[in-house]
């Protein structure tokens, strides 16, 4: 069994870490030709004290901000750890190339509005990023700015001093997703990390035997915090792979985890969907998941029939059942909060159809019945030991056991607050809980995960979220997985909603809107009982998601009502077609 280090800080467990074990492998980076070397600590440490050592010559030290806007690599990770040695505080903020189509100028707004919030020492960010210094400098009269690799260099005999901060300092800033609008900026303790990571290290059952291969970026908190941090102080290597290699090729997570003897990695959902769809057999030639005992899905809702076709996918290959598991976190909880049964397999219910989207009640269905009335919700876990959960009304009165509400944790790991935000830290910050704004149940302690409070979608009185359409629209030929908006428009009228979807199609669809749009309202109201208003289908890169994955309901609900969205055009297919 892993005991993890008891020291107090971050940083205290990361010297330890160096001094028990500097031969040990702690870091690889897998690249997209299938090309890895371990880093020992000693290499990683001295790599990442030779950057620090040139942030230290540029003033930034111990608790000011440091913001990184760089792609998930090496580089990226190494100036991480330079921050973390020198107790300076890291911020990692998704660069263009992962925004999508207008990036640089949403990046350059999300830019401002962070600069303002945090007065940063410095700004890393990458070369193609230049354009933006001078739009931001009257934002930033403290603030130096370097772009990409030219602004460092290796040089092994550059050190600083040890820095030990104090458990109730502060120890790193996240942003929130953004779904709606300007992203928060989530404050860190020390403390509140440290019981992160030894919440997640006992549930998880870590032990010396784990190597972990992540994908997901450095400035998502699962891949820092349930990846980077959580390896680099309880002595996990971690082997890291570029999120865009694995978007242009699923296939390299499964090679990678193969080729690295990895036993643990991450995904969300869509990430399960794209490699059980995509992957070919000739890219899988000597590839077996034996070894892998824990594919974790979070950071967006867990579809059972996502889960059951990467499983039938890859079973060949040596997937086990029992390596699925599931995972609900949040940024302002830090890391992961809950998990499934490290040994077991992960909890399915089936529960009445009706009673759920009008009653917001869970009751099970027994034995067999059509799939039309029942609605299937994977369960995602079990809190971790110094943790529980509440599910809470409107008025924050705690609901029994199969009732929906918002998901409030007591936990040792959650935020100071958002920073410069009073208005949303009294609603976050509710006595001792923290209100997630995610909608769950309860069952015997097993949390199941059903959608976010602001973006329910009510249509004579049945309550919906927008990932209750994902399914559906999976299987709709010609539409990119994965990549819609649902949201309800008010109509006063009637007292109720209107239910609209902005779906992306394919650039080589060869299938007319009449055709896809009948079909979606077709398969919405068979499976779901109620009837779309509009379908609006749109071209391929128009709904980017944010930096953590998640879909933007709520913004493109604004940019709809707004006129901002172009319908997709269509171009009359070649005569004889």
């Amino acid at each position: 069994m892993f005991i993890s280090a008891q020291s107090a800080t971050i940083q205290a467990r990361l010297f330890n870490r160096l001094e028990k074990d500097p031969g040990g492998r702690a870091i690889s980076f897998y690249d997209e030709s299938g090309r890895f070397s371990w880093y020992t600590y000693e290499q990683f440490y001295t790599r990442a004290m030779s950057y620090a050592a040139q942030l230290a010559e540029k003033g930034v030290g111990k608790g000011e901000v440091c913001l990184i806007v760089l792609p998930s690599s090496e580089l990226s990770a190494t100036l991480l750890l330079a921050n973390l040695l020198l107790g300076s505080l890291p911020l990692l903020i998704a660069p263009p190339s992962i925004q999508g189509k207008g990036a640089y100028s949403n990046l350059a707004q999300i830019l401002t509005h962070v600069i303002s919030k945090t007065r940063p020492k410095m700004v890393i960010a990458d070369e193609t990023m230049i354009t933006l210094q001078d739009s931001l400098n009257h934002r930033a009269k403290r603030t130096q700015f370097l772009f990409g690799q030219s602004g460092f260099s290796s040089h092994p005999d550059l050190s600083v001093p040890k820095v030990i901060p104090g458990e109730k300092d502060v120890m790193a800033m996240q942003l929130t997703s953004g779904t709606t609008g300007m992203p928060r900026v989530c404050v860190w303790k020390q403390e509140a990390v440290i019981a992160a990571l030894d919440g997640m290290a006992a549930a998880m059952r870590l032990s010396s035997e784990d190597i972990c291969l992540n994908w997901t970026p450095l400035f998502h908190d699962m891949g820092l915090v349930n990846n980077f941090l959580l390896c680099m102080t309880s002595g996990i290597p971690l082997v890291m792979l570029s999120p865009n290699d694995f978007v242009k090729k699923p296939g390299i997570w499964l090679r990678g985890l193969h080729d690295t003897g990895s036993t643990l990695t991450w995904s969300p959902n869509f990430g399960f969907t794209i490699t059980a769809q995509r992957v070919r057999d000739n890219e899988l030639q000597g590839v077996r998941l034996d070894r892998v005992r824990a594919f974790y899905s979070a950071a967006e809702r867990i579809h059972y029939d996502t889960i059951q076709a990467f499983y039938e996918r890859f079973a060949p290959i040596g997937l086990r059942y029992q390596a699925l598991k599931t995972n609900f976190g949040c940024a302002e909880n830090v890391g992961g909060a809950t998990f499934s049964d490290p040994e077991g397999e992960f909890i399915v219910e089936r529960i009445d159809r009706k009673t759920m989207l009008e009653k917001r009640i869970a009751r099970p269905v027994e034995g067999k019945t059509d799939s039309d009335r029942m609605i299937t919700v994977v369960g995602v876990g079990r809190p971790h030991p110094a943790m529980t959960i509440e599910i809470l009304s409107r008025t924050g009165r705690a609901l029994p056991d199969g009732h929906v509400g918002e998901v409030g944790l007591k936990t040792p790991s959650r935020m100071i607050g958002y920073l410069g935000d009073w208005r949303a830290n009294q609603h976050a910050l509710y006595g001792d809980l923290l209100r997630t704004g995610d909608l769950g149940y309860l069952r015997d302690g097993e949390l199941f995960w059903v959608g976010r409070v602001r973006e329910r979608i009510t249509i004579r009185g049945v309550k919906l979220d927008p990932s209750d359409f994902e399914p559906i629209l999976l299987q709709v030929e010609g539409l990119r997985a994965g990549c819609f908006a649902a949201f309800g428009v008010d109509d006063q009228k009637q007292g109720t909603q209107h239910i609209v979807i902005v779906t992306e199609v394919r650039d080589n669809v060869n299938r007319e809107p009449e055709e896809i749009s009948g079909e979606i309202r077709d398969q919405v109201f068979e499976r779901l009982g109620v009837n779309v208003s509009e379908i609006f289908l749109v071209k391929q890169g128009t709904l980017t998601k944010t930096s953590s994955g998640k879909r933007r309901h709520r913004h493109f609900r604004s940019l709809y009502l707004d006129g901002k969205l172009k319908p997709f055009e269509w171009e009359p297919a070649p005569a004889g077609d």
